[in-house]
């Protein structure tokens, strides 16, 4: 089975050959997309930067940054840290050309894939990305090889968008807003779409369910609003991968925002999420 075909689809299956070489061309090619990333300031990056520089305890890290764009967040962390060095993995040539010519020296821009990085076992003491992971066609991989080049002990520290979050439905029902995005059209789209994160919620949370999901994006015009999006981001899908894989959750923006009130909060009510973990 393929990709799925409309925003309402969702499947298990990761996208086929032909998706996925959509999508490292849309990535790697299409300028404008490439120049709305890079227009982020260093405000919108705060929630990473405060989760990476609260996780990574090492006196002068190797950081990797994948999928980092012109690596805004990554270049202020790096010069805030005196003897750190980073590494920029990016899909998109005029991200790294916008890079080069900005990059002060101690972030190295390096073009790669997610996927399959091209650096050596053990090569990083913190692997980070930002709203990255939901434009990967296979997130288990992605993490898998973001483990494969981390120190032991290391940080890994991913922000990711909750697709299947039961407070936007809610808030963009009661603000009747439209995400089409999502095929989300006003109050009762987004009631809709209430309905469908319920049930995601309860096969995740009730069942066990373990897997990514996956669904058709939208890479014919530069819309924003994850219309580019292939896997339907969920931070529980995380927190149990990573659980299983040996890492030990230390921190997220919830807590380092709300204190301990943030450790109750169900990641189902929050529309977003940047994780930490520590790797043995």
């Amino acid at each position: 089975m393929g990709a799925p075909r409309s925003a309402w689809s969702l499947t298990e299956t990761p996208p086929d050959a032909h998706l996925r070489a959509r999508l490292r061309s849309f990535y790697r090619e299409d300028t404008a997309y490439a120049s709305q990333q890079a227009s982020h300031d260093l405000a919108y990056f705060d929630r990473f930067s405060r989760v990476v520089t609260a996780a990574v305890d090492v006196p002068a890290p190797r950081i990797l940054e994948v999928g980092s764009g012109v690596a805004t967040a990554l270049r202020a962390l790096v010069d805030g840290r005196s003897g750190s060095s980073a590494v920029a993995l990016e899909l998109s040539a005029e991200a790294l050309r916008r890079l080069k010519h900005q990059s002060a020296g101690r972030v190295t821009g390096v073009a790669g894939d997610a996927l399959d990085l091209p650096f050596a076992e053990g090569s990083f003491d913190a692997v980070a990305c930002f709203e990255v992971l939901e434009h990967l066609p296979d997130v288990g991989r992605a993490v898998d090889e973001a483990l494969r080049v981390l120190k032991r002990p290391g940080y890994l520290i991913a922000g990711i968008p909750n697709h299947g979050s039961l407070w936007t439905p809610l808030a963009d029902a009661i603000r009747g807003r439209t995400r089409r995005a999502f095929g989300v059209d006003g109050r009762r789209g987004a009631l809709r779409w209430l309905r469908r994160n319920l049930g995601v919620a309860l096969r995740k949370r009730l069942r066990g369910h373990r897997r990514f999901l996956y669904r058709e994006p939208c890479l014919d015009a530069v819309r924003g609003g994850d219309a580019d999006a292939v896997y339907y981001a969920c931070p529980i899908d995380l927190v149990r991968f990573l659980r299983l894989r040996g890492g030990t959750l230390v921190t997220d923006s919830a807590r380092l925002r709300l204190g301990p009130l943030g450790w109750c909060l169900p990641y189902e009510f929050q529309g977003s999420a940047v994780l930490a973990w520590r790797v043995d």
